[in-house]
């Protein structure tokens, strides 16, 4: 049985967040009073890679959150209600539904092709309804759509929600029992409702992929990265990878930082990074065992390079423990 993470009482405080967001979720600065949301708000996994959070609820106080590490994945997202500042390594998500009776729907699919730091403001008073649908890298190979879509990391794609994808958010928004199975394949079925409308509208739109690659070369680019993600090529030298993706090493460095804006071993030392930090945040460990985790031999520049990337040194996310 898949946890299903949901809220037993209508006011929500801190303790119930840190528990259903679980780790690397943080309040920065702690509200005054400890009951901070009136309302709804779950998060639950669904099948092969599927993941599902909804919203619908009062801000009691004015809050800030953030969490140290966002996993990497194509996040479809309708929002109802709200305006909320969340900013993802610092960019600016712009994603402002309004508030109250000038509320008016919008929708993005949003790329996160690594993890990053996320945080969001939001004001006492104000409403936040929406839907968040995350399709990890082996549901968007599994349905096909990997490669499809530009594939930038931090890229938006704004698409128009149909009256049968508000249905299905408000379905979702009013789960019933989610631990019965037939509840979850309806709210599976709604989010496969949300996710058809926006790549039906956004794979007949004629736009231009800015990063100018034929459409079997992004594909290809794309089976690299997620090679650099999964740790396998940690130890492979360029000749390795290029042996791995079948092509020509200069054709594929050149074709990676046209899609991507860095080289590949630039973002394979970002994502060695990631994962130590996510070592040090998940499991614990020490500093030196993160160092060699990101391939470093000398703890001083780990905790430089660290420090560069993150904006905070290795003990900070080990502190959050």
């Amino acid at each position: 049985m898949f946890a299903v993470k949901k809220t037993p009482l209508p006011v929500i405080d801190a303790d119930y967040l840190f528990r259903r967001i679980g780790e690397g979720f943080a309040i920065p600065y702690k509200p005054a009073r400890s009951e901070l949301l009136d309302g709804v708000f779950f998060q639950t996994g669904l099948r092969g890679g599927l993941g599902l959070q909804c919203t619908d609820i009062v801000h009691l106080c004015n809050l800030n959150t953030a969490y140290a590490l966002m996993p990497a994945g194509t996040k479809v997202i309708v929002k109802l209600e709200g305006n909320a500042r969340v900013r993802l390594d610092g960019q600016l998500l712009d994603l402002d539904a309004g508030d109250g009776d000038a509320a008016q729907p919008v929708a993005t699919v949003l790329t996160l092709a690594r993890p990053v730091r996320f945080t969001r403001s939001s004001i006492a008073g104000t409403r936040e309804r929406m839907v968040v649908i995350t399709l990890s890298p082996t549901w968007m190979d599994e349905a096909g759509l990997a490669g499809r879509l530009p594939g930038r990391h931090l890229g938006q794609l704004a698409w128009s929600p149909s009256q049968r994808t508000l249905a299905a958010v408000e379905q979702l928004l009013r789960p019933g029992d989610a631990e019965d199975p037939l509840a979850r394949l309806a709210m599976e079925g709604h989010c496969l409702d949300i996710i058809g409308d926006a790549f039906a509208q956004l794979l007949s739109k004629e736009f231009s992929q800015d990063h100018g690659l034929a459409p079997t070369h992004y594909r290809r680019i794309c089976r690299l990265r997620r090679l650099l993600d999964s740790g396998t090529a940690d130890h492979l030298d360029m000749h390795g990878i290029a042996q791995q993706m079948g092509c020509n090493a200069t054709t594929l460095q050149q074709h990676f930082r046209q899609a991507f804006a860095c080289t590949i071993f630039d973002y394979l030392r970002q994502r060695r990074l990631e994962r130590a930090a996510a070592a040090l945040q998940r499991d614990g460990v020490s500093v030196a065992r993160a160092a060699e985790i990101a391939g470093y031999t000398s703890q001083a520049n780990f905790s430089t390079a660290f420090r560069r990337h993150f904006g905070q040194p290795p003990k900070y996310f080990r502190s959050r423990l």
